[in-house]
């Protein structure tokens, strides 16, 4: 088992450097503000998605994660089933990762300050509109009675557009 913490502990340290190149720098900066967005999660978001400034609105770019709505219509009857999934697999997993936890409170954490202690406020304010619209958002639906894992996904989605404003900021 040391040797599985010792090896993770590598790629952290790799990640983490990456992550301080200048020309992820920024873009790192807009998205660790977001409560359970580290480095991990946002090289991959920045690797994946590449140039945000093909996206022109985020629905473009939640189209492009596979995290649309799956529709049917005909004849006036529209019947919605659940996401697409016909996108980038790896921001759609990381969306719906980052949001395991993320959406329950709008309290910020220590880790959470010491992270946004450099940064813009123009990040920071997104961040915070995010994470009031994903907990609003959240609380409506589990008190609806929907499966949390449901909850997870729409707050996933509801989150792209967001980071889609954040990624925009910081290009």
């Amino acid at each position: 088992m040391k040797w599985l913490e010792h090896t993770l502990n590598e790629y952290d340290v790799l990640v983490d450097e990456l992550a301080s190149r200048e020309e992820y720098q920024k873009k790192v900066k807009a998205l660790t503000v977001y409560k359970g967005i580290k480095n991990i999660w946002a090289m991959t978001l920045i690797t994946e998605i590449g140039d945000i400034k093909r996206f022109s609105h985020p629905g473009q770019m939640t189209s492009w994660a596979g995290l649309d709505i799956r529709e049917y219509s005909s004849g006036g009857n529209q019947n919605r089933f659940g996401i697409t999934k016909h996108g980038n697999r790896f921001v759609r997993t990381a969306l719906v990762e980052i949001n395991q936890k993320g959406f329950r409170s709008t309290t910020v954490s220590k880790v959470l300050k010491a992270r946004r202690k450099d940064a813009p406020p123009e990040y920071i304010h997104i961040a915070d509109r995010c994470h009031k619209r994903l907990y609003k958002k959240s609380y409506r639906l589990l008190m609806d009675g929907k499966h949390p894992n449901k909850v997870k996904v729409a707050c996933a989605r509801e989150m792209v557009g967001f980071i889609w404003e954040s990624l925009r900021a910081a290009a």
